[in-house]
C-alpha cells in the first residue's frame, strides 16, 4: 500500500513537472494570396492583447513556441491587408498554418505627419552609432558556407492575350521554370578586406559543366551597413549611413517583443525635395545592440529593372549579428517583348558560421572567387545535404527538361562561345578567330580588313600558335605577324612569348597600355602619324608579390615613318629610318584587387586602392646594329572612388621621360583627342588638343574627372548626368631642332583645360532594359598655350552612355 502511494505520488509529480514545461508551438507559412509567393518578414503577433511574436523568414516560414496557450494570430505587412485568425483550440505540439495575405491599396509613400520628435529618428541614431560593432565585415575574421538558388521565368504582362501566352510558355517548358541556378560556396574573410570564396558546387539547368556560378553577393552587398548600397550600376545612399536623417524620413510602424528584446519596425523613404539615389523599404531593428534584424529595400525611383533585396540576420553565439538569409527579386517588365517580361528570385542561406577563426595571409588564394575542380560533378546526395528543402516538382521538371534541351541544342558550346567572346575570340574547331584583328579603323589606314588565327586548347592546352594579316583601304599595304604563347605555370601566369610583327605603330604613343590589350583605345581611331615597324620580340610574363603582374621582353625593331619626317641624329647625319634594340620591363600593381575565376579565366573586377603602372625601356646601341643608347621610363597612377552624396571621382596621373635625344616615334606625343571629324568624348585625354600638337621627351599629365550623376539635378522625365573634367599637363623637349618636316609645340608653359559633360540629354529606350543616352561635353582651354580667339579654345563633343533608369 505504501509503495502504491509512493508510485502514485511520483506519477503526479511527473505530470505536474511536464505540464509546467508544456510548450504550445505554432509554425506555418505566409504567402501572397494572388501569386502564391512567400512573404518575408511579416509581423506575426500571438494572442489579442499580447505583443509577443515573431516574423516570417525569407521563405515566408515561421516557427514559434510559448508556455501560454495560443488563441489568436494577427499578421501585418506593409502593402497588405491585416490578417486575423481565432484558433478555437490548440494542443501542445505542432500546429501548421498557411496564411494568405491580400494586397491593399496602402502606399508607402503616403504623407505622415508627426507632432514633436519623431521616435523613429532616435532609433536610427542608435543604429548609426552601433554600425561598426554590428557590421560583420568589421570583425577580425569569419567563415561560412552558403547555399544559393536562383529561379528565372518569363512573365506575361497583364494584357489581352496574356493567358494564352502563359499557356504556350507552360507547354514549351513542360510546366517547368526557364532557368535554375544552384551553388554552394565556402567563404573566408580576414579584416580589413581579404576574401576567398570557393565555389564547391554549381549547377545550372541546361548545362553539363557550367564554368560560372551564382554568389550570394551577385546583386546585393553581403551586409546592409556600408554607406552606399550598389545595385547594378547605381550607388544608393544607405538609410543608416551617417547623416541619413537629413536625407531620409523614418516612421515607426510597429513594435514586436521577442523574448527579452524588442524589435522596432520602421519604414523609410527619401525626404520630400531631396535629390539623391534613394531606397525605400522597411528596417527591423532589434534592441540588442540596436542592430538590423531584417531589412527590405528597393529603389525609390524605379527603372526598367524593378529590384528588391531582403536580408535576415541572426545573433551568432551571443557575440555578433550575422546575415542568415539573403534574397533578391527583380523583374524586367517588357523584355523580351511588350507582352512578355522576365522575373527572377534568388535566395542565399548562410550556415556553419565561424566567428574569429585564426587565419593567416598565406591561407588565402589569389582569387577572391574560384571554382573547386569538382564543382560541376557533385551528386544528389551532396546537393540534398545543403538544400534547405527538397526541390519542388516544378524545379525537378526544369532540370529534366532544360538538361534535355541543353544537350540537344549544345548549350555547353554556347558557354564556350561566351568564354571566347570575352577574350575577343570565336572558336571554330581547333582554331580561334581573333576578333581584334578582323576590323580596325584609323585615319592613316582607313578600314583595315583582316583576320587573326590562334590554335586553341583542342590542339594543346599549354601552347597556342597564331598569326594575323590585314589590308588597309587607304594606305593600300598589308600588315602581318606571327606569335606563340607557351604557358609554363597557369596559376602564376608564367608565360613565354615570341612574336614577329610587320605592322604599324602610332608615333609617340604611350607604352603604358601593355596590360590593357583587351580593352579598346578609342583615341586610336584618329591616329594618322604612323610608323611602319618590323619587330622581333621575346618575352616572359608572370605574377609576383600576389598583386603584381610583370613582363620582361627583348625587342629588336626596324622603324620606317609613314609621314614626311627626318631626324638629325648628328650634325653630319640626318636619318628617316632607324633601328632600335631594347630590354623592356612592364609592371602593373593593383593592391588587393579582386580577382574572380569565371568562364575558365581570371578577371580583375576592382580594387579600393590606386593602381600603379610602370614601363622601363633600356635601348642598347651595341645590340644588332641598334642606332640609339637610351633610357625611357613611364609611370601611371590611377584610382576611382565613390564619395557619399558627392559622386564618383576618377583620376589618372601619367609621367614619362627619356634621357637622350631620340626620333619622335620614341618620344611622347601630347595625347590630344581634338578632331573635328571624330567629335566624341575620349576619357583620359586632352579634349582641346590636336593629336600631335605637342611633342615632349619628358612630361607629366593629370586627368581629373568627377561624376555627379543625377545628384545635382533631375526630374521624372529629364535626368542629365553631370560630369566635371579638369585636365592639365606640363612637359619639355630638348633639341627641338632635330625634328624636321613635322609641326609641333613644346609643353614648357603647360596646358590646362576644364570641361562640363552632360550625359543623357536625350534618352532612347534600348530593348526595354536600359536607356541609350546621348549627351554633349564642352571643354575650354586656357593658360599660356591657349589661343587668342575664344572659339579656338572651345571643343564641343558628343557622348554616349547606357543607364538602367
Amino acid at each position: 500500500m505504501k509503495s502504491f502511494f509512493q508510485f502514485s505520488l511520483l506519477l503526479c509529480l511527473l505530470f505536474l513537472f511536464s505540464f509546467s514545461y508544456a510548450q504550445y508551438e505554432l509554425h506555418g507559412k505566409v504567402i501572397d494570396h494572388k501569386s502564391g509567393q512567400p512573404l518575408a518578414f511579416v509581423t506575426i503577433i500571438f494572442n489579442k492583447n499580447g505583443r509577443s511574436g515573431t516574423t516570417s523568414d525569407i521563405d515566408g516560414r515561421f516557427r514559434y513556441s510559448q508556455k501560454a496557450r495560443i488563441n489568436t494570430v494577427k499578421c501585418s505587412y506593409l502593402g497588405y491587408k491585416p490578417y486575423f485568425i481565432n484558433l478555437d483550440s490548440i494542443q501542445s505540439g505542432n500546429q501548421d498554418l498557411l496564411i494568405e495575405l491580400s494586397p491593399s491599396a496602402y502606399d508607402l509613400n503616403e504623407v505622415t505627419i508627426i507632432a514633436g520628435e519623431n521616435p523613429a529618428n532616435g532609433i536610427i541614431r542608435k543604429v548609426i552609432n552601433n554600425k561598426d560593432i554590428n557590421d560583420p565585415e568589421k570583425i577580425s575574421s569569419f567563415r561560412y558556407t552558403s547555399y544559393n538558388k536562383s529561379i528565372y521565368d518569363f512573365s506575361p504582362n497583364e494584357t489581352k492575350g496574356s493567358d494564352s501566352l502563359k499557356i504556350k510558355l507552360d507547354k514549351s517548358l513542360k510546366g517547368g521554370h526557364l532557368l535554375i541556378m544552384e551553388s554552394v560556396t565556402d567563404r573566408k574573410f580576414m579584416s580589413p578586406d581579404i576574401n576567398q570564396e570557393t565555389v564547391t558546387a554549381t549547377r545550372v539547368s541546361g548545362f553539363k559543366h557550367p564554368s560560372f556560378a551564382q554568389l550570394a553577393t551577385d546583386l546585393q552587398p553581403f551586409s546592409f551597413y556600408k554607406d552606399n548600397i550598389r545595385i547594378f550600376d547605381i550607388n544608393y545612399l544607405n538609410p543608416i549611413s551617417n547623416g541619413s536623417l537629413d536625407k531620409y524620413q523614418f516612421f515607426l510602424k510597429d513594435t514586436l517583443y521577442q523574448h527579452s528584446d524588442s524589435v522596432f519596425i520602421l519604414s523609410f523613404k527619401p525626404l520630400p525635395g531631396k535629390n539623391f539615389d534613394a531606397l525605400t523599404g522597411l528596417l527591423y531593428i532589434n534592441t540588442n545592440r540596436f542592430a538590423i534584424q531584417n531589412v527590405i529595400a528597393e529603389p525609390f525611383v524605379k527603372g526598367f529593372i524593378d529590384i528588391k533585396i531582403q536580408q535576415q540576420y541572426n545573433f551568432i553565439d551571443g557575440k555578433q549579428w550575422f546575415p542568415e538569409q539573403l534574397n533578391f527579386e527583380f523583374t524586367i517588365l517588357e523584355y523580351p517583348s511588350k507582352k512578355m517580361g522576365m522575373l527572377a528570385n534568388g535566395k542565399s542561406y548562410i550556415s556553419d558560421v565561424q566567428l574569429y577563426p585564426n587565419f593567416r595571409n598565406k591561407e588565402f588564394t589569389l582569387e577572391s572567387v574560384s571554382m573547386h575542380p569538382l564543382a560541376t560533378d557533385r551528386d544528389s546526395t551532396f546537393w540534398n545535404s545543403f538544400r534547405t528543402e527538397p526541390l519542388t516538382r516544378k524545379e525537378r521538371i526544369t532540370y529534366r527538361v532544360m538538361d534535355s534541351i541543353g544537350e540537344k541544342n549544345k548549350l555547353d558550346f554556347f558557354q564556350l562561345l561566351l568564354e571566347k567572346i570575352t577574350q575577343n575570340k570565336i572558336p571554330v574547331g581547333f582554331i580561334d578567330l581573333d576578333l581584334s584583328r578582323t576590323l580596325i579603323y584609323n585615319k592613316h589606314e582607313g578600314t583595315r580588313l583582316g583576320m587573326g588565327l590562334w590554335t586553341n586548347e583542342k590542339v594543346l592546352d599549354y601552347l597556342s600558335i597564331g598569326g594575323f594579316f590585314g589590308y588597309g583601304t587607304i594606305d593600300h599595304t598589308w600588315k602581318y605577324g606571327a606569335e606563340f604563347i607557351l604557358t609554363l605555370n597557369k596559376y602564376r601566369e608564367l608565360k613565354l612569348r615570341g612574336k614577329y610583327w610587320n605592322s604599324l605603330s602610332e608615333a609617340g604613343n604611350s607604352g603604358l597600355n601593355f596590360f590593357a590589350q583587351n580593352s579598346y583605345d578609342y583615341r586610336s581611331l584618329m591616329a594618322s602619324r604612323m610608323d611602319r615597324i618590323e619587330m622581333l620580340s621575346a618575352s616572359l610574363g608572370f605574377r609576383a608579390l600576389r598583386y603584381a603582374r610583370i613582363n620582361f621582353s627583348f625587342n629588336h625593331t626596324s622603324t620606317q615613318p609613314q609621314f614626311k619626317y627626318e631626324y638629325l641624329a648628328s650634325p653630319e647625319n640626318t636619318i628617316t629610318d632607324y633601328t632600335s634594340s631594347d630590354i623592356r620591363l612592364d609592371l602593373r600593381y593593383a593592391f588587393r584587387e579582386k580577382i574572380v575565376e569565371s568562364l575558365n579565366q581570371r578577371v580583375s573586377v576592382s580594387t579600393r586602392y590606386p593602381v600603379f603602372f610602370l614601363t622601363y625601356i633600356r635601348g642598347i646601341r651595341q645590340l644588332h646594329n641598334s642606332d640609339f643608347d637610351y633610357n625611357k621610363i613611364e609611370a601611371r597612377l590611377e584610382h576611382t572612388f565613390f564619395t557619399k552624396n558627392i559622386g564618383e571621382t576618377q583620376f589618372r596621373l601619367d609621367a614619362g621621360l627619356t634621357d637622350k635625344a631620340l626620333p619622335c616615334g620614341l618620344l611622347f606625343n601630347g595625347n590630344g583627342s581634338f578632331d573635328n571629324s571624330l567629335p566624341f568624348v575620349i576619357n583620359n585625354s586632352f579634349q582641346t588638343v590636336k593629336p600631335y600638337e605637342f611633342l615632349s621627351d619628358r612630361y607629366i599629365n593629370l586627368y581629373l574627372t568627377h561624376k555627379f550623376g543625377t545628384l545635382l539635378f533631375q526630374t521624372p522625365k529629364f535626368k542629365p548626368h553631370i560630369t566635371l573634367h579638369q585636365n592639365m599637363g606640363y612637359g619639355s623637349l630638348s633639341h627641338p631642332g632635330n625634328h624636321h618636316f613635322i609641326e609641333f609645340k613644346s609643353l614648357e608653359k603647360g596646358i590646362i583645360e576644364t570641361g562640363l559633360q552632360l550625359d543623357n540629354l536625350l534618352r532612347i529606350n534600348y530593348l526595354n532594359i536600359a536607356y541609350l543616352g546621348l549627351g554633349v561635353g564642352i571643354y575650354y582651354r586656357y593658360g599660356p598655350n591657349s589661343f587668342t580667339e575664344t572659339e579656338d579654345n572651345l571643343s564641343l563633343k558628343l557622348s554616349i552612355a547606357l543607364t538602367t533608369k
